[in-house]
Order: C-alpha cells, then sequence, then structure tokens
C-alpha cells in the first residue's frame, strides 16, 4: 500500500505503465474504433470500458489525479471526450490541483466546455485563471458568466469570494475584474453593487476599478451617479489619481460647469497632482464646443505657462471653436500653425475645415482642404464626402455632385443614413425627383429606414417637384407619415 501523500496524489510510473499495457490489450480485442490516450486506463485488471449507453458513468472511473495527469500531458481529445461525463467535484479537484499553473488550468477549462458548468466550477476557475500575468483570460470567463444568466453578478460575486479564500488569494482582483466586467458591458449599476459589497467586507477597489465606473458613468451621461460614486471614494479615503481627477473635471464639463471645472484644476494641483495636456484639453474643447473660444485661449496661455505643450487635440478643439464662429482665416492660420510644429491633423480636423468653408459657401477651399488630405496620406471619410455633397446640392451642382458621389463609391466608402438625406434632399431641391426616388428605394434596399424628408425645405426648393416626390413617398408603405413632418436639415457627425 502507498502511505506517501504524494504518490497517493500521482500514481508511479510502473503503475501507469501496467495501466497503458493492460489498456493496450483490452482495446486490440474489442478491436475499438475510438482511440483513448493513455492515460484514461482506468478500468481494472477484469473490467472492460464503459461506454455512454451504460448507467455507470465514465466519470465514476475517471480520478482526479489521471485526468491532471492528461491535462499535464496535453491530452486534450481525450479530456475533450471526457468533458461531458466530468461532474463539478472532479473539475474541481482538477483546477485546485492546477491553481500554481493557470495557463495549463485554462486550457483545461477550454476543453470542458466552460459554458456548461455550474456557477461555482465557474467561479473556481475564473479564480485560477486570475492568476495568469494578463487579466483578458479572466475578463473574458467573467462577461461569458454575466452574460449567459446562470447567476445574478451578487451570487457570482459571493461565489468567487468563496473561490479566492480556498485558493488563498489575498489581493482584490477578483472583484476589481469583475467590477470592469459589467462596466465594460454597460451593466455598471451591477458592478456599483459589487463596489458596496466589496466595502462591507472591509476591502478597498483598486483606483483603477473606480476610474472604470466613473468613466462608464461619463460615458452613459450620467454625471450624478458619478459625484455619488466619487463622494464614497473620498470617504473610503481612496487616493485619487490624474486619471480620476480628469474624469471628474470632464463630468463638470458635461454639466456646462466650466468656471467649477476650471476651480477643480485648482483643487488638484493642492492635493499635489498636476494637470497633464488631458487636462487642459477637456476644458479646451468643452469651451470650444460652446463656441466660446476666447475662454478656451485663457486655458491655452495657462497651459503654456505650465510648460505643457500642445498637441493634436489641442489644435483641433481651436479650430472647430473658431469655426463654430466663423473666424475662418484664424482657423486656418491655427491649422498652419499646427502643421509648422509638426503634429499631424487628423480627418476630423480636416473635415472641421471643409464643414467651416462649406458653410461659407467657399467651395474651392473647402475642396483644397480634401486635397491637401489625400495628398498626405489621410483617406477622406463618409463625412468628407457628406459635407462636400451638401455643400454642391446647395448650389445644385448636380453633375458634380454625381461625380463626387461615384468616386466615394469607388473608394469603397458605404453611404450612410445622413449621406441618403443629403442624396434625396438634394436631388428634390435640384428638380430631380426620379433621381430621390431611385436612391431613396435604395436606402430601403440596404435596411436603411427613412428619417425625416427635408424635400420641403430650403430656398432652392421647386414646391411642384417637392409635392411630387411626397406624393410618391406617401404611397409607399415603408414610409410613415410622421417622417415627412420634420424640419431639420441634415447633421453631420464629424
Amino acid at each position: 500500500m502507498i502511505r506517501d501523500s504524494s504518490k497517493a496524489l500521482f500514481p508511479s510510473f510502473n503503475n501507469m505503465k501496467a495501466h497503458k499495457v493492460l489498456s493496450s490489450q483490452i482495446l486490440k480485442r474489442k478491436k475499438l474504433k475510438t482511440v483513448i490516450p493513455h492515460s484514461s486506463a482506468l478500468c481494472s485488471s477484469t473490467s472492460q470500458l464503459v461506454t455512454s449507453d451504460q448507467s455507470q458513468t465514465a466519470s465514476s472511473q475517471i480520478s482526479p489525479e489521471l485526468l491532471i495527469e492528461s491535462v499535464r500531458s496535453s491530452q486534450w481529445h481525450f479530456i475533450k471526450h471526457q468533458s461531458s461525463d466530468l461532474n463539478p467535484s472532479v473539475i474541481s479537484t482538477v483546477l485546485l490541483n492546477l491553481h500554481k499553473t493557470p495557463e495549463l488550468a485554462l486550457q483545461f477549462t477550454s476543453h470542458i466546455e466552460f459554458q456548461r458548468l455550474d456557477v461555482k466550477t465557474r467561479c473556481l476557475a475564473i479564480a485560477v485563471a486570475s492568476r495568469l500575468p494578463s487579466p483578458k483570460p479572466t475578463l473574458q470567463l467573467l462577461k461569458q458568466t454575466i452574460y449567459s444568466d446562470i447567476a445574478s453578478v451578487t451570487v457570482i460575486f459571493d461565489e468567487l469570494a468563496l473561490a479566492r479564500d480556498r485558493l488563498g488569494i489575498s489581493t482584490t482582483i477578483l472583484f476589481d475584474l469583475l467590477i470592469r466586467a459589467c462596466c465594460e458591458m454597460k451593466r455598471v449599476d451591477e458592478g456599483l453593487e459589487c463596489f458596496y459589497m466589496m466595502k462591507d467586507k472591509g476591502l478597498i477597489p483598486k483606483i483603477e476599478t473606480c476610474n472604470d465606473m466613473l468613466s462608464t458613468f461619463l460615458k452613459l451621461n450620467r454625471t450624478e451617479s458619478a459625484w455619488v460614486l466619487y463622494a464614497e471614494m473620498f470617504k473610503m479615503r481612496i487616493k485619487s489619481s490624474i486619471y480620476t481627477f480628469n474624469i471628474m473635471i470632464n463630468v463638470l464639463c458635461k454639466e456646462g460647469k466650466l468656471k467649477k471645472a476650471k476651480e477643480f484644476v485648482n483643487f488638484m494641483e493642492n492635493l499635489a497632482v498636476k494637470p497633464n495636456v488631458v487636462t487642459y484639453n477637456t476644458l479646451i474643447h468643452a469651451y470650444c464646443s460652446r463656441g466660446r473660444v476666447e475662454g478656451a485661449r485663457l486655458v491655452l496661455n495657462a497651459m503654456r505657462s505650465k510648460g505643457i505643450e500642445l498637441d493634436s487635440y489641442t489644435y483641433s478643439s481651436l479650430i472647430s471653436g473658431m469655426c463654430k464662429e466663423k473666424r475662418l482665416e484664424e482657423a486656418s492660420e491655427m491649422f498652419e500653425k499646427m502643421k509648422e510644429m509638426g503634429l499631424v491633423p487628423s480627418a476630423i480636423t480636416y473635415n472641421t475645415l471643409i464643414d467651416g468653408y462649406c458653410n461659407y459657401g467657399d467651395l474651392e477651399k473647402a475642396f483644397g482642404y480634401r486635397d491637401e488630405m489625400v495628398e498626405r496620406g489621410i483617406l477622406p471619410t463618409v463625412s468628407t464626402y457628406n459635407l462636400l455633397v451638401h455643400a454642391l446640392f446647395m448650389e445644385c451642382k448636380m453633375g458634380q455632385a454625381d461625380d463626387l458621389v461615384k468616386e466615394m463609391r469607388e473608394k469603397g466608402l458605404v453611404a450612410d443614413e445622413i449621406t441618403y438625406n443629403i442624396l434625396i434632399n438634394g436631388y428634390s431641391r435640384c428638380g430631380n425627383v426620379k433621381k430621390a426616388f431611385s436612391f431613396h428605394d435604395e436606402m430601403l434596399t440596404k435596411g436603411i429606414q427613412p428619417t425625416q424628408i427635408s424635400a420641403l425645405h430650403g430656398p432652392f426648393c421647386d414646391m411642384g417637384n417637392a409635392m411630387v416626390f411626397v406624393s410618391g413617398l406617401e404611397m409607399k408603405p415603408e414610409v410613415k407619415p410622421d417622417s415627412l413632418l420634420g424640419h431639420q436639415q441634415p447633421c453631420f457627425i464629424l
């Protein structure tokens, strides 16, 4: 009898060899078609292999010890073949014994169909995977578990806590990653619930975890929730990072509280946290998006006084603000200065200038910027073409608009809802109702639903043609009457 516990856990080489020989003899006698790896020799010298249609399951014969040996010898085909017969107890034992080699544990998990495991076993597998250097596999498993609705996030939290204790994990990584998974799935309220469950256990979430929640609240435009969480962080003495302060400044800007946002910069400086380029860019963008370029210039001066260099985003925001105020010459000068600094403008920056000059009626300048971006190797976007095509239709230059639409398609760019609204509206304005109908039908064929038809708007509209167009649309069942009542010009997303 083997008394040594280590020998009891893993059979000796001689025993394994005996099993292999015997198993080979049985396979030959039975002439089985299925090839089973050497570590599957789980039957005694007198018993036959158990098949799936027998009352006794294979898992009752497969010991955790031999299954572990199969994992370590990469017998993945065998493991996958037996996966449906493995019970939670056997799987859990294997995972616990592989916790020091999480790479193998992850491979084992992938071969036994993670999605069919119960919540307890899944959480143990997740806990083992959390020992990997990269958090990506753990996040993926967490998202699969949350998405499957096998249990609520609070139950998953409790099961992760049990798995954490079994493995002796001292960090909060499992809970931090659970919250992060909730945020990435836009289920931030469940993440917040986990935050409070951590607090009840006396555990402090990492600042990165808190930032994930704050950032998600900001993206969802839930600024009040962001402030509630920030206040809770302050009570728990969780030290804010520069990223935290930048998020909260962004929150204030989104709320339109620009003065308080500037004061918040002073607050962070008093806490010995130095503002960075993102801090100032957030403020500059907020001022410029509201058409307050002079306010943005004051922030720019403060930025320079701190020795912080301007980047492409800084210039793009200022150029956008100047275009909004129809200060196109200043915007062009700022653009030239940006290039002199060695900064590379993006397609968004070019689109901003193109939009500004299109609205001003200077198509030569607008097309000049389009040509320049092409020369610089910056590909025009759908928005670029939308802006230029709309400007051409405003001057009833249908031929040039046709050429531009053709060019857009040749470059592999796919027309969006805005493109079709521009084309339908444009051809209606210029009297080509047949072409307007053609694009309307094409829009429906591509699964893009009509929105507000603007054929009746603008000084270039021919009322007779517009009424013919609308009458035709009213006969089409897919066009609802409400879609003919809009009074909005097409909007552009740069």
